[in-house]
């Protein structure tokens, strides 16, 4: 039989210490912007990168609707270079088809919120492969598929693309907390790819983001927002950064069109619509 030992009375030096390491570091607006533009430059970075064929594999993750997906996408667009963004979820087969596509040095493919690849054992074999490490990345596909047959794509060959994963789940939580039963799933995908943590996960660091965009980002201009509304716009984000619903990018192009389609009324329109309504 244990015995549990339960300490009393005043805590120690050691214990007031560790509990003190172990508090998250509160950081200022301007701290958190500085880190997040680093971020945001390292994923621009590594986008090129990319398609240098200097970057074979990168997981990006932080909340939705931040610019993830947009920052990777604008590169790839401006860069004429062979390349696929794939939304959603897609089987182990078409992955597999995909892959043989974009197979060649340069080609790009993004996978963009498909977690349900996780619950699919063979396609997450497959994504495994994609992204090794290994001097020769050989994937394979052994089951029987008509479609490799009607399609004249073998069942292996060597890829030599690059892979970029983004999701908007926090990896580096589950991998540490080591309770959901993705976590080594998480975990393999990470050790094969370059992980970058946008480290947007809370409301006060996307609201410092969301409202560095509306002021430095020209959605604004790309709005046609009136410059008498902008000021009343970024004080809304502002205010209610805990009250939102949903706080991104979104939002805010959500309130840029409530304020110029109701340019008296928009702050209580939007309270109503926008807002959890505490």
């Amino acid at each position: 039989m244990s015995i549990r030992v339960v300490k009393r009375g005043r805590p120690s030096k050691a214990d007031i210490l560790a509990r003190e390491q172990n508090k998250p570091k509160v950081r200022s607006d301007s701290q958190i912007l500085s880190d997040l533009k680093e971020r945001f430059d390292i994923l621009s970075l590594l986008t090129k990168g990319a398609i240098a064929k200097n970057i074979r594999a990168m997981v990006v993750t932080g909340a939705p609707g931040v610019g993830k997906t947009y920052t990777v996408e604008n590169i790839l667009e401006h860069s004429n270079v062979h390349h696929e963004i794939v939304r959603g979820s897609l089987s182990a087969i078409h992955l597999y088809m995909l892959a043989y596509n974009y197979r060649k040095p340069g080609n790009v493919i993004v996978l963009d919120d498909a977690d349900s690849i996780f619950n699919d054992e063979d396609a997450l074999n497959i994504l495994k492969a994609l992204c090794d490490t290994s001097s020769t990345r050989k994937v394979s596909y052994m089951k029987e598929a008509p479609q490799l047959r009607e399609n004249d794509i073998p069942q292996q060959f060597e890829y030599e693309g690059a892979m970029i994963f983004i999701s908007n789940l926090d990896f580096q939580t589950f991998v540490d907390e080591g309770k959901n039963k993705y976590a080594q799933h998480f975990e393999a995908l990470m050790s094969r790819s370059l992980y970058l943590d946008l480290r947007l996960h809370n409301r006060n660091e996307l609201g410092v983001w969301v409202e560095h965009i509306a002021s430095s980002g020209r959605i604004f201009d790309r709005e046609n927002v009136p410059n008498n509304l902008r000021t009343p716009i970024l004080s809304f984000l502002k205010t209610h950064r805990d009250s939102l619903r949903e706080l991104s990018i979104r939002t805010l192009m959500k309130l840029c069109g409530l304020a110029k389609d109701n340019p008296t009324r928009w702050e209580s329109i939007a309270r109503v619509l926008l807002t959890k309504g505490v």
